[in-house]
């Protein structure tokens, strides 16, 4: 409960009041998601950080084809499998791997890094000694026990000169012996380049899965009830990577993946349930009652599917050379905050005062005043704005841009919820029909925490303007304070239905995803916002 309560405090700090918290950079996003694995206690990333030659030996693809993910209560558990069906064809996947090989080449190639000629590669002792040993360049691989299956592809057909691990729980790859090292050390001498290989692994799918247990009474008793339920999303990222550097001196980096790298896209038909693979054990017991997953099956379109494959990988890329260019010299990204101006408290009364003392003229007709308090906001005067803005309205009390402007003055600059509440109190007393009165109501009370009068409010922003996407988003952060989350996901989708490059709609969305467990779609929501910040 501690966990969850801090999450949704740091929620209510980045999202409401019209978002003008500061974003999650791209870059921050990059130095986050890749981690440097240090080698001992005082270990740096010295080869990535100086080189300016690489040979690029190895860039392996591991494409998932099955997918399993659990849920686990104290005494219970659940599974569900999804399948990967498509008229891919080995050929396919070869060329795209050879793709990726190209990709990283160009965008590593942007931070000034030149690259062995792969002729040359291919002509080099070592390399011709793992080609005579290398068995398992292309074969489909397994794990039975956790229900993950996969085929790897090496980049031009080459060898295999470090085995990775899909398989996280068995670490990430063999140790490199010394006699190992010095015969890739002897490698990076012939061709004057260290040495560099990467391991990433492609899934298809990003499965939501959760588990729940009720006390449920029943003639005078009582037991437990377990329930599993589950959402398939087709979905491609990168959610394993391993990259290993050496330089000529046998100096070493490792790099591996954090978090995810992926974005949802369209390439398959709608995913199906197909009890003939059952035998994948996808059959639970829950106390005492059986629950049984059929296996689901991802349909892909094989000229999508290569093309979300590619936009995955080139994500990636974009990620690991961020992270390069950090290491390389770039300022590693912190969280700062941004210095106010002192906060000017000039009211009204003090301006007609110091008016009348030196006898000059001040704003009466409507439009003095909307242009003065106009200027009164871009001198940070929010006080004297606000002012302003009351005056309008004791003038004019039906126009509901007054009530809208004076209540953002208290929401948005001078912190004053409950005054901001007044305002439109009085406002929609006489106006009913303005859904920014009640939207901006809305968001006073959830300044206040008070999360059911917040919710009724963007309900009748809603109801009165239907495509209101603000509104959606913060009664989507007002459901998640309700312990909603599957309605806040309900809302947030729906914003993104109106409006799709939104960046907080995602981030809102991602903090959900986060809640529930799912790295996947978390990541790839904070990764789509960064984007669009970037103007992608």
């Amino acid at each position: 409960m501690k966990k969850y309560q801090t999450f949704l405090s740091g929620l209510l700090t980045i999202f409401v009041l019209h978002f003008t918290a500061s974003a999650q950079s791209f870059e921050k996003l990059a130095d986050e998601t890749i981690t440097y694995l240090k080698a001992g206690t005082f270990g740096k990333p010295d080869v990535a950080k100086k080189t300016t030659k690489l040979a690029l030996s190895q860039v392996r693809v591991h494409y998932k084809i099955v997918t399993t993910r659990a849920a686990e209560t104290r005494d219970n558990s659940a599974k569900v499998t999804v399948y990967l069906d498509g008229a891919m064809t080995n050929q396919d996947l070869q060329n795209l791997t050879n793709e990726f090989y190209i990709i990283l080449q160009r965008k590593l190639g942007a931070l000034g890094i030149e690259f062995a000629d792969w002729d040359a590669i291919t002509k080099t002792e070592y390399y011709n000694n793992r080609e005579d040993v290398t068995l398992e360049k292309n074969n489909v691989n397994a794990d039975g026990g956790n229900g993950q299956a996969w085929v790897s592809f090496t980049a031009n057909n080459g060898p295999v000169f470090y085995r990775y691990n899909v398989d996280q729980t068995k670490g990430f790859g063999e140790l490199l012996a010394f006699g190992k090292m010095k015969k890739i050390g002897k490698m990076t001498e012939t061709l004057d380049a260290d040495f560099a290989s990467f391991d990433v692994v492609v899934d298809f799918t990003a499965i939501e899965f959760a588990t729940s247990k009720d006390t449920v009474w029943q003639d005078g008793t009582k037991y437990l009830k377990y329930g599993a339920n589950y959402n398939i999303a087709a979905m491609m990222s990168v959610p394993q990577s391993y990259a290993l550097f050496i330089d000529r001196k046998l100096k070493f980096d490792q790099y591996a993946s954090k978090l995810p790298v992926g974005q949802r896209d369209f390439f398959s038909n709608k995913p199906y349930e197909d009890a003939s693979k059952a035998a994948y054990k996808t059959k639970t017991i829950f106390g005492n009652t059986k629950f049984t997953f059929t296996p689901v099956v991802i349909d892909a379109r094989r000229e999508l599917y290569i093309a979300a494959a590619r936009r995955a990988l080139e994500l990636y890329a974009d990620i690991f050379v961020e992270k390069m260019r950090l290491i390389r010299g770039g300022v590693k990204p912190q969280n700062t905050q941004i210095a106010q101006k002192p906060t000017d408290n000039t009211t009204l009364q003090q301006v007609n005062e110091t008016a009348k003392k030196n006898n000059e003229t001040t704003a009466v007709t409507t439009n003095e005043m909307l242009q003065a308090a106009a200027q009164a906001q871009r001198d940070g005067k929010f006080q004297l704005a606000a002012d302003y803005y009351g005056k309008l309205i004791e003038k004019d009390p039906n126009n509901a841009d007054y009530y809208v402007k004076r209540s953002a003055m208290f929401l948005n600059h001078l912190n004053q919820p409950k005054q901001a509440i007044k305002v439109l109190d009085d406002g929609l007393k006489v106006i009913t029909n303005e859904p920014m009165l009640y939207y901006n109501r809305g968001t006073a009370f959830v300044k206040t925490e008070d999360w059911k009068k917040a919710r009724k409010d963007f309900d009748a922003a809603i109801r009165l303007a239907p495509n209101y996407v603000d509104a959606y988003l913060n009664r989507g952060i007002t459901l998640i304070y309700l312990k909603d989350l599957d309605a806040a996901l309900v809302d947030f989708n729906r914003g993104l239905q109106i409006n799709p490059r939104f960046p907080n709609l995602y981030r809102a969305r991602a903090a959900v995803y986060k809640a529930k467990g799912n790295a996947q779609l978390a990541q790839a929501d904070e990764i789509r916002a960064a984007q669009l910040e970037r103007g992608q």
